[in-house]
């Protein structure tokens, strides 16, 4: 099962209890590879946020902690994060072309980035342009 792709702690642990049915068993073997090394919630939540990348800070937490990551490590991660979110709302901005300004607005704020921040990108962007 590992052999396919990275699992999060808590998503493999539902997966090995929903087939084999043993919950403390399974805690156990879960725990154990953890412990070896072959589950990493840190290096699988880095990997989906880079993959997910046109997402939000927002988006993105409400979908780590629904996938049981660690709020400590969604934190950390979206702390890291941080400083591209104005890069990325500019580039969603471009993207979306000739659609009205609120359009834009309304389609950003849904991938789960923050008003404040797609108004300093807006502001950068118009400042760019003159």
């Amino acid at each position: 099962m590992l052999a396919k792709r990275d699992y999060f702690k808590k998503e493999l642990k539902n997966k090995l209890i929903e087939k084999i049915g043993f919950a403390d068993i399974v805690e156990d073997v879960v725990d154990d590879f953890e412990e070896k090394g072959y589950l990493d919630d840190y290096e699988k939540a880095k990997s989906y946020t880079s993959q997910h990348s046109n997402y939000g800070a927002k988006k993105l937490s409400f979908l780590l902690y629904q996938m049981g990551v660690d709020r400590e490590i969604v934190s950390e991660i979206l702390e890291d994060e941080k400083d591209n979110q104005i890069e990325k709302i500019k580039q969603l901005w471009i993207r979306l072309g000739n659609k009205e300004d609120k359009k834009k607005v309304e389609s950003i704020l849904r991938k789960g980035f923050l008003y404040g921040d797609i108004k300093k990108a807006i502001s950068s962007l118009e400042e760019e342009e003159e």
